[in-house]
């Protein structure tokens, strides 16, 4: 009888140690399918060869109180993200989510979600990955105290008083707001908004990019953090679309580019904006790597940098024409468009020629209504 009590009282010991264990940690890289312990969400991929998956632990392994390391604030649950690119055989440890209470997991599994597509398109668009004084592996913690806003802190990302938000939207800016601080190139220098640009650089480049893809269903509401089409629509027409006109409508406004308030900020957004939408992508990614100091002049001498020493372009204006920068040189023409037209004051080039040859570098307006690709 008091052998049998003895172990009942070791059970009832070792069931209690056990109750409060810490559950395994999730694994660097996803070998498996369905590693023990956890529930797996894959997405369906938007870029070639890149996979993501939404792992979250059992709700038995969920009972271990996390701390953050710049508050000492207590965290309740926690999901992770796995990214995987080309060059990779699988997907590695990209994202750890935590919120502070038990209700709040599906928030933390929409914001995992969300930052791995956000991660897919920086990938697929311009070669960037989190890399933030050699840590790959980026935290976000969802927190309930604090003042509406985010921060970037080392490899931490905080949202402050998740409650307050309200609308998908404001989630969707919200996250890629402050992931664009840990992945897009950084220029400062600013008085207002906020000292660094990247932050909004980078808002406004991701919800240009999803708006096509949610348009033709290839990313859907549950990607977005719940935000609809005419949402991010109305996004893009009213905040990003006017910046870049800016650019494309007068060539480089250089007085409003000198100013450090929100409209010098507005109009460096602008030029980014413009860069990627009338030379693609790649050619902001060439800007980018070419960028050699954190402040708006070295963005712009990156660019023409980029431009005089590409060797091909491909421009895309609006039907209505636009201002393009060009380096003299013998360009080689091929269009859809034999309407298309290069002017410089009372000078033109027509699509009919088999080249334009340029004597001046600066800015041109070029008419059409198919892409231009130039070739020296």
């Amino acid at each position: 009888m008091a052998f049998a009590l003895v172990v009942l009282l070791l059970a009832a010991v070792i069931g209690e140690a056990g109750a409060d264990s810490v559950p395994p940690p999730p694994p660097t890289l996803l070998t498996s399918a369905r590693p023990n312990g956890f529930e797996t969400t894959p997405l369906p991929p938007i870029a070639a060869n890149t996979a993501a998956v939404v792992l979250t632990p059992h709700r038995d392994q969920q009972r271990v109180i996390r701390t953050d390391p710049k508050y000492g604030w207590q965290f309740a649950v926690v999901c992770y993200g796995y990214f995987r690119t080309e060059h990779l055989s699988q997907p590695e440890l990209r994202f750890r989510i935590y919120a502070q209470q038990t209700e709040d997991l599906p928030t933390a599994q929409k914001v995992c979600r969300l930052l791995l597509r956000l991660q897919e398109l920086a990938w697929m668009k311009l070669r960037l990955q989190v890399n933030l004084q050699g840590e790959r592996v980026l935290n976000v913690w969802l927190c309930r105290q604090g003042n509406a806003g985010g921060e970037q802190w080392r490899n931490h990302l905080y949202i402050y008083s998740i409650q307050e938000i309200q609308h998908p939207i404001d989630w969707l800016r919200e996250v890629a707001h402050e992931f664009s601080h840990a992945i897009v190139p950084g220029i400062t220098g600013y008085t207002a908004p906020e000292p660094w640009a990247n932050g909004y650089v980078g808002e406004r480049l991701f919800l240009t990019w999803l708006e096509p893809l949610v348009g033709i269903g290839q990313l859907t509401p549950e990607d977005v953090c719940g935000a609809s089409l005419e949402d991010i629509r109305q996004f893009v027409r009213q905040r990003c679309i006017p910046l870049r006109n800016v650019w494309l409508n007068g060539g480089l406004p250089e007085h409003d580019f000198q100013r450090t308030d929100a409209v010098g900020m507005g109009t460096l957004i602008g030029l980014v904006l413009y860069v990627d939408s009338v030379y693609g992508s790649s050619m902001l990614r060439a800007t980018f790597a070419r960028l050699s100091e954190p402040e708006p002049k070295a963005l712009w001498k990156a660019f023409t940098e980029a431009v005089r020493e590409s060797e091909r372009l491909e421009i895309n204006v609006p039907q209505g024409g636009g201002h393009v920068w060009l380096p003299a040189a013998s360009w080689r023409v091929q269009t859809d468009d034999p309407e298309a037209v290069l002017q410089l004051g009372k000078a033109r080039w027509q699509a009919r020629q088999s080249n334009w040859r340029l004597a001046e570098t600066g800015w041109y307006r070029l008419r059409g209504k198919s892409p231009v690709q130039l070739s020296r």
